[in-house]
């Protein structure tokens, strides 16, 4: 997961198929394992990110409904706005930071989360909009469209035929705003659903290979290894971080 926060001026991202704004002065948190990118930005003084893994956003025992906003690609902001003497203090601290402080400072980020999970409702936020504007309405069809299909079989042509595009333009379009070909991203978000069905239940690597839409474990196993650098087995046994 993924903390940012702007001072002075707002980043506004393309996520899952939405625009999701950071405003000034405001913690912002969004599932960085769905592909992002910018697409605007106002001048800002500074800008804060802070990387929580996903081995300790689990580890937290977050409310479901939370999580499950987090997944689907929402994000999710809190305009509590008395964070940023905290990250200074943390960005001050860390570089020098001995073991006991380092521990220090991992446990003020995850009561940081867990104060932020617990302080939402059920609601979408107000601040995860969807983008109806020109070309990049169709890029959020398409993510959409792969969110909601990805589980079984998917071609590339059928997402081009929902959002009535030549498969050629639908690709080229979805990679100017993604920086990513389609594929990369489907099989992408396949390994993201893959890990946290790893990392969460208890469900063999067969079951999780069908649920994630791979097909067979064979093809879980390449693409695991491809964007993670371990196999599923690997992933599962990871010791929890310091």
């Amino acid at each position: 997961m993924e903390i940012n926060y702007a001072v002075g001026g707002s980043l506004t991202y393309l996520l899952a198929g939405s625009l999701g704004c950071v405003p000034p002065g405001a913690l912002a948190l969004f599932w960085a394992g769905m592909p992002h990118s910018v697409v605007s930005r106002t001048d800002m003084e500074r800008f804060y990110w802070v990387y929580v893994p996903l081995v300790w956003a689990l580890r937290l025992g977050l409310p479901r409904s939370f999580t499950g906003r987090l997944m689907s690609g929402e994000m999710i902001v809190d305009p509590f706005q008395a964070d940023l003497p905290m990250l200074d203090r943390w960005c001050n601290e860390l570089p020098h930071a001995d073991e006991a402080r380092r521990r220090l400072i991992i446990r003020e980020v995850e009561a940081r989360v867990m104060r932020l999970a617990l302080d939402q409702t059920d609601e979408p936020c107000s601040e995860h909009v969807p983008s109806e504007v020109g070309p990049l309405r169709k890029v959020c069809e398409m993510v959409r469209f792969v969110a909601e299909n990805h589980a079984g079989p998917l071609r590339m042509e059928e997402v081009a035929q929902h959002v009535g595009l030549h498969p050629n333009y639908a690709m080229t379009l979805f990679r100017r705003h993604y920086g990513v070909t389609l594929s990369t991203y489907l099989t992408r978000l396949r390994v993201c659903q893959a890990q946290y069905l790893l990392l969460s239940t208890d469900q063999e690597v067969s079951r999780v290979a069908f649920e994630t839409g791979f097909g067979s474990i064979s093809r879980l196993y390449e693409a695991f290894k491809t964007v993670s650098g371990r196999t599923p087995g690997q992933y599962r046994l990871l010791p929890n971080p310091p």
